[in-house]
């Protein structure tokens, strides 16, 4: 049985969808609302919280709750995930070109430290999760528009920091870390990325100037390496940590045919929507 608040939560969302609350509205008072459905104030809070984890609506504090602009209502600026390059060295798609690096609070535009490795990027660099590695820590963003930046938190192998020294400094030189690799190895770098979402912690949020609830984070986890050679294998040189608000932004990608579905094609010669040869074999058995 579904709850009354739930009840009204989906009236209420219903309303926002179809345009009869637009952005930027008032919803009606909270008194309005439970009048309206018969219900006490308790009720009608538990509905918007509803509404308000999945990012529908905002309170502003003294004047109400008002519709805000949803992804599905807006239009994302698409991020197309490439490697490109210009006289600054190696950026990460054509949409952010002319981003740059910006200021951290405490002044700085690359933090370098030695910290703990989170769990899942550590999976990725072959370590044991808590491992203490450096760090490079930076907001990224678009200095037409305040709002559009990006966290990035690249974390340094241990052994390509002790190759080279200078990628556990904050000033790197011209071109990156990603040049003195190269330069270093004397071949080229690869990449690979894992895109995913999750809610900001309350500093992810402030930084990326994004709201603390209702939004979640676009992840994008990237892996820098030098593919392996013969039978070596690739060796990973930093796992990157890209976060960026869900509500501005999408990830978009060319999708390519695999080696299956090389054209020409061969003819279909089963139907979708029936049993699979396997499945019908072990009903008979």
């Amino acid at each position: 049985m579904t709850a009354r608040y739930e009840e009204i939560a989906r009236e209420l969302r219903e309303r926002i969808v179809s345009g009869e609350y637009p952005p930027g509205s008032a919803l009606p008072l909270m008194r309005d609302i439970g009048a309206a459905y018969e219900v006490s104030d308790i009720t009608v809070r538990k509905a918007l919280a509803v509404l308000t984890r999945e990012g529908l609506v905002e309170s502003r504090r003294r004047s109400g709750m008002f519709v805000r602009s949803h992804p599905d209502r807006v239009r994302l600026t698409v991020r197309q995930r490439q490697i490109e390059r210009d006289e600054l060295g190696y950026y990460s798609g054509p949409e952010v070109q002319h981003w740059r690096a910006l200021p951290h609070p405490e002044g700085d535009k690359t933090r370098v430290s030695s910290a703990p490795v989170p769990a899942d990027v550590a999976d990725l660099l072959g370590v044991a999760p808590g491992v203490e590695l450096t760090v490079r820590r930076r907001i990224v963003g678009d200095p037409d528009h305040e709002e559009h930046r990006q966290l990035a938190d690249s974390w340094v192998s241990a052994w390509i920091k002790e190759e080279l020294p200078i990628l556990a400094s904050g000033d790197t030189g011209l071109g990156g870390m990603y040049d003195r690799v190269e330069e270093w190895a004397s071949r080229a770098l690869d990449w690979r990325e894992e895109v995913s979402a999750r809610m900001p912690s309350p500093e992810e949020a402030d930084a990326l100037a994004m709201p603390r609830t209702g939004v979640p984070l676009l992840r994008t986890v990237r892996v820098t390496f030098l593919p392996g050679r013969g039978r070596q294998a690739d060796q990973v040189i930093e796992v990157q940590d890209i976060r960026m608000s869900s509500a501005l932004f999408a990830v978009g990608y060319p999708l390519t045919r695999g080696r299956s579905a090389k054209w020409p094609v061969n003819p279909a010669t089963s139907d979708y929507y029936k049993a699979a040869p396997d499945e019908k074999r072990s009903d008979k058995a």
